[in-house]
């Protein structure tokens, strides 16, 4: 194999390895946005009983509405952390594709350039022969 068909054979398998370390950090991205969103159930379904606990010692309507004031704020206030987590989630996750990218890419350009000096050598010399013989 020549030096250029090793260097790109080298590009290409630096390439599939970024792609499956990848593939490998949004994986373990869904997996933890799973369990995050394991954990906001739980708690939402922890926090219904409680709810609905309340609502049923509620004695009269302005303890009732009082409960029920309660309990959105609660709920609106999940509802946002479970949002924010999410986002902070995918922030992550394009975070690392972008570092993944950006390594690819250097990789490529140091390939080129150390690929492209011995062509730019060549020439000079066979410029410098044909001056000469000239």
């Amino acid at each position: 194999m020549t030096q250029p068909q090793a260097d790109l054979f080298d590009i290409y398998r630096a390439g599939l390895k970024t792609a499956a370390d990848l593939v490998k950090a949004s994986l373990e991205s869904a997996e933890r946005m799973q369990n995050q969103q394991l954990v906001a159930i739980r708690s939402v379904i922890d926090q219904q009983s409680k709810s609905a606990t309340e609502l049923s010692r509620a004695k009269t309507l302005d303890e009732l509405l009082s409960v029920q004031t309660r309990i959105v704020g609660q709920q609106f206030e999940s509802a946002v952390s479970l949002w924010s987590d999410l986002c902070q989630a995918a922030g992550e996750n394009q975070r690392v594709a972008i570092g993944r990218m950006q390594e690819q890419l250097a990789q490529a350009r140091d390939w080129m350039a150390s690929a492209s000096l011995p062509l730019v050598v060549r020439q000079s010399e066979e410029t410098k022969a044909h001056r000469v013989k000239a």
